[in-house]
């Protein structure tokens, strides 16, 4: 469930705040024990965010152990969130131990250890952790009290109750009827029937409303549905209450959720990879080849509706950006994987299908203990299957020369994601074989499209490397939908410019998104631009401009100086000129803007003129070296995002952003002078005056030196919009 909706648990909560904060001064342990689905693990999530939390512990940290846990995984995950970039990979056990171990001496620091299921894991665990008299605590969430008793230290362990009937109602109501609405007359004696069935657990709750959703105002319905939970209540029998869910999902959204299931309990999946990795696997329908994006988007809104998948972190704009997999559908997940054979599925996955055994392909899901389960797969070679690979985006390889001759056996993958490992320079040698891919992201030292040029296949291309060669290589890869780069040039050598422009008959039309890239000014050109016709994401780095700031020339003077597909444009290190912010005005179907290292010539002001930016939704300023920014009416009528992050020069904010933007929903203020944050502040007060709405504007207010940001509005820290 999402932390703002936690229902019933307030006192509790209250209680393990106090026993975190106070209490002796040696390390202490606190336990939470209950069931599973009966919300452990959205408990402690809400009091490690709370703002007393983030104040009281120099550093906090937070791993799921579970049933199958890797000691070496957990302490190197712990170490990454104290330690953030510092962290230095070691690939000998008791050295990362005794790193930890030093990582926390003299702290106060809080750990939590989710989903803690044999006292086993803990004595592998305890050794690590420093005592020290300041304070420090553990947090355990577990389903065993033996478990939870043996650890015990000074505190005993919490035995989480169950919801009230009235709590279990307030809880379904939110679910089912969301904030816009409010539950019918005729359903109000019944309701609170189904909420008093789900016998206090949040996540049977949860999976109900999922149901119930599909049919908000029907009583004979729901009234149904309360008749059958009694015999669904059990941890057990509630897996009959997600296969009722499962069956009633569309086809194509069945194999999108059991892929889900491959994550580890509790990983906060990123929204936008999941959405390409099921158009890589052809989950997704494809009705029209340029929206597979958004029919992707659909299927999981579809799973979010019926709460089998929750929404834990959106964007500023309240796009999903992460997504989890509540603990009980997981097991639902893994369990029908295994009996469905989703693991030695189809392409593409249909359950209604007859399955030809030549058409199987065995999909093998790699994580921490890779080479062990590579071994036990052996026998597979012996029937001459090609391996196919889903890689999770954190697993870990210990020793990384294997992982190429696993590749070898890999012919037909088509996800893979590499980006936390440096490959070696044999990586090019490995990647010849697998030309089936569809998504790839690498770290490599060097980089040339032309290696990759084979991937005929491939939609998703993400690369960070500190040497990036483009080659005429680009325009075979006609399937290309994504390419992130760390800082490539378009701009080719004399010697290849040639090429490059004689390629002009090749476009790539499924191209959407496109960066980070460097140009010039002179390949800005319609020509260029129309090799990519549908491009709706461009981040770029305009070239040379530094040196022309004043420039005002013909070339600056086109008006399609910009794709006019784009919708979101994120520009970066550059002057910005007049003559570019009206280009960036023209852009009609432009919604999100990114500014970042942003300089102007003379004085430093920003002055918008008469430019409208007719549809710009969101506006995100970086590093802008501007002291004023002033701009006249309807500049931006549909504005309703502003983002503002360490722009150290901006005085203030204009104060006619109260009256001329009349969407302004939230304005966020990042690591800027605490003038700025005034008058952001002077803004909501003034559009609250001005339409007599309380809390129509959020104000989130952060700095580096503030270890909690700041919020003027009634929500929870861990949904916090990121930037």
């Amino acid at each position: 469930m999402e932390f703002e909706e936690l229902v019933g648990f307030r006192e509790d909560a209250d209680a393990m705040i106090r026993q975190l904060t106070s209490g002796t001064r040696f390390l202490d342990v606190i336990s939470i024990v209950g069931m599973a689905g009966q919300g452990k693990t959205a408990l402690a999530k809400k009091v490690y965010n709370e703002h007393s939390i983030f104040n009281h512990f120099d550093v906090r940290a937070w791993c799921s152990v579970s049933k199958v846990y890797n000691r070496r995984k957990l302490l190197l995950d712990i170490l990454k969130q104290i330690k953030g970039d510092k962290c230095d990979i070691v690939d000998d056990d008791d050295n990362i131990a005794d790193m930890f171990h030093k990582s926390l001496m003299g702290i106060r620091y809080l750990i939590v250890l989710d989903d803690i299921w044999e006292v086993k894991a803990w004595d592998e665990l305890l050794l690590c952790f420093p005592s020290g008299v300041n304070g420090s605590r553990i947090m355990v969430t577990t389903r065993d009290l033996h478990v939870a008793t043996y650890i015990q230290r000074h505190s005993d362990p919490y035995l989480l109750p169950f919801l009230e009937d009235e709590e279990s109602w307030e809880l379904l109501q939110k679910k089912v009827f969301q904030e816009e609405e409010r539950c019918p007359l005729e359903l109000l004696s019944v309701g609170p029937l189904v909420a008093k069935e789900c016998k206090g657990m949040p996540s049977l709750i949860i999976m109900i409303a999922g149901i119930l959703s599909r049919k908000k105002e029907d009583p004979s319905f729901w009234l149904e549905v309360a008749y059958d939970i009694s015999s669904h209540a059990s941890v057990e029998e509630s897996m009959k209450m997600i296969q009722s869910s499962y069956d009633q999902l569309e086809d194509h959204l069945k194999p999108c959720l059991l892929y889900m299931g491959l994550f580890p309990k509790g990983y906060e999946i990123p929204v936008s990879d999941l959405l390409k990795w099921w158009i890589a696997e052809e989950f997704v329908e494809n009705v029209d080849t340029l929206e597979l994006e958004e029919t992707s988007k659909s299927c999981l809104y579809d799973l979010v509706s019926r709460n089998l998948v929750i929404v834990s972190k959106r964007r500023a704009n309240e796009e999903m950006k992460c997504c989890i997999v509540l603990d009980q559908v997981r097991e639902f997940c893994l369990r029908k994987i295994k009996e469905e054979k989703f693991m030695q599925s189809i392409v593409p996955y249909n359950p209604c299908r007859h399955v030809d055994s030549d058409e199987q392909r065995l999909c093998m899901y790699i994580h921490d203990t890779m080479k062990t389960d590579y071994k036990e797969r052996e026998s597979f070679e012996q029937r001459q299957k090609p391996l196919e690979f889903i890689a999770h985006p954190k697993f870990g390889i210990s020793g990384r020369k294997n992982l190429f001759p696993l590749l070898n056996n890999l012919r037909l993958i088509r996800v893979l994601h590499l980006l936390d490992i440096y490959l070696e320079n044999s990586w090019t040698t490995a990647f010849q074989s697998l030309t089936q891919l569809r998504f790839l992201t690498i770290f490599v030292k060097a980089f040339d499209f032309k290696w990759v040029s084979h991937l005929l296949q491939l939609q998703t291309l993400r690369v960070r490397s500190s040497y990036i060669m483009i080659s005429p290589s680009i325009w075979k890869m006609e399937k290309l939908r994504h390419v992130d780069i760390s800082e490539f040039s378009i701009t080719m050598e004399e010697n290849e410019r040639v090429n490059f422009e004689e390629s002009s008959d090749i476009v790539l039309h499924n191209m959407k998104t496109l960066g980070m890239c460097y140009m010039s000014i002179a390949d800005m050109t319609p020509r260029f631009w129309g090799k990519f016709p549908n491009l709706e994401e461009l981040r770029l780095n305009i070239d040379e401009l530094g040196d022309v700031p004043n420039n005002s020339g013909s070339t600056l003077m086109r008006s399609d100086m910009f794709p006019s597909s784009l919708k979101v444009l994120c520009l970066s290190d550059i002057f910005l000129t007049e003559e570019i912010v009206s280009k960036i005005a023209r852009l009609q179907q432009l919604e999100t803007l990114k500014l970042s290292e942003i300089y102007f010539t003379g004085e430093k002001h920003w002055d918008l003129s008469d430019n409208v930016f007719e549809r710009l939704k969101v506006l995100k300023l970086h590093h802008v070296f501007m002291t004023q920014w002033c701009f006249p009416e309807k500049s931006f009528p549909v504005l309703e995002k502003l983002v503002i992050k360490s722009c150290s020069k901006l005085e203030e904010l204009p104060l006619s952003l109260a009256y001329l933007c009349p969407e302004l929903e939230l304005i966020k203020v990042v690591d800027c002078s605490d003038s700025v944050g005034n008058s952001a502040l002077k803004i909501k007060k003034e559009v609250e005056e001005l339409w007599g709405v309380a809390e129509r504007v959020k104000v989130y207010l952060s700095k580096k030196d503030q270890l909690f940001p700041m919020l003027l509005h009634l929500s929870v820290a861990s949904n916090m919009k990121d930037n």
